[in-house]
């Protein structure tokens, strides 16, 4: 998350130093997730089908509750694809955000502070046309509106995933990514469980 953060910063200096002339760069998309060669993640109660070409990063204890958090990542050739990171987050029903209040506060978490977002739009979505969701749509208005790194596009997703536990699926990307991601996070809330180890 941290590399994606700082390349973010990278870019957004580079576009405000470069002179309005400046030729726009191909940004490529993340590859396609690859749902057909998908593997088996399972470590610390949570376990899930991850796409072929996707890994866990991170697995950290919640700051309460007794969950987990997950840090996964959508391989990236190099520098200049578009990266592509989600969140699995694991909470006790108890204390599980709903799914529009979790959208709204991480849009809030991403914006605040900045002018140079535009005010985003919340709908209802479903992962790979299947599983209810919810995006939120806004604008980075420090690139050009041709840039691939004005458009961003968040996926929320909420689910049942153990006995007492409900997992929030999340990504905060690009508009580029928005297929990919939808595919390979329709793969993660299909298969995501949680099951802690009994004491």
């Amino acid at each position: 998350m941290l590399r994606t953060t700082l390349s973010l910063a990278l870019l957004v200096a580079a576009a405000i130093a470069a002179p309005l002339h400046a030729k726009e760069v191909a940004t490529p998309a993340i590859a396609a997730p690859d749902v057909a060669h998908a593997k088996k993640y399972s470590q610390d109660g949570i376990s899930v089908s991850l796409p072929g070409n996707w890994k866990v990063i991170e697995n950290t204890a919640m700051d309460e509750g007794g969950g987990r958090a997950l840090g996964i990542e959508a391989d990236k050739p190099d520098f200049e694809t578009l990266g592509l990171d989600i969140t699995v987050q694991v909470y006790p029903d108890a204390i599980a955000p709903s799914l529009e209040g979790a959208a709204e506060f991480l849009v809030q978490q991403q914006t605040e502070g900045s002018e140079n977002y535009t005010e985003a739009k919340h709908a209802d979505y479903q992962l790979g046309g299947r599983f209810p969701a919810r995006v939120a749509r806004y604008t980075h208005t420090v690139f050009g509106a041709d840039s691939a790194y004005a458009k961003r596009v968040d996926l929320y997703a909420l689910k049942p995933c153990g006995k007492g536990w409900t997992c929030l699926l999340y990504t905060q990307t690009l508009a580029a990514n928005e297929s990919a991601a939808s595919a390979g996070m329709a793969q993660l809330y299909e298969t995501v469980k949680f099951a802690p180890a009994q004491k």
